[in-house]
């Protein structure tokens, strides 16, 4: 009979970490690496419409939307696709 509640607890234990602070680390993570991505796409976004508006003042590029160009551009770079309005690797 210890036997079984010792297993029990063991158990009961190993689903209450389960459902809770292992989850809670992972969903960190996923949080964390979005927060990331939406970073380096803003950054790079900036980068493209600088380079893109010196391109147009020295007349060497012909500027379409450069808003939605610059971000198609940096999702291809950093291999990331927008969805539910957030940047995700295409690695997942």
């Amino acid at each position: 009979m210890s036997k079984l509640i010792f297993y029990l607890a063991i158990v009961g234990l190993a689903y209450w970490y389960w459902s809770g602070p292992y989850q809670e680390s992972k969903d960190t993570r996923e949080i964390d690496a979005l927060k990331e991505n939406a970073a380096i796409m803003q950054r790079c976004i900036k980068q493209e419409e600088r380079m893109q508006a010196a391109g147009a003042l020295a007349g060497v590029a012909d500027v379409g939307d450069t808003g939605t160009d610059a971000e198609r551009l940096c999702a291809q770079k950093n291999n990331l696709h927008l969805q539910d309005g957030e940047w995700h690797s295409n690695q997942d």
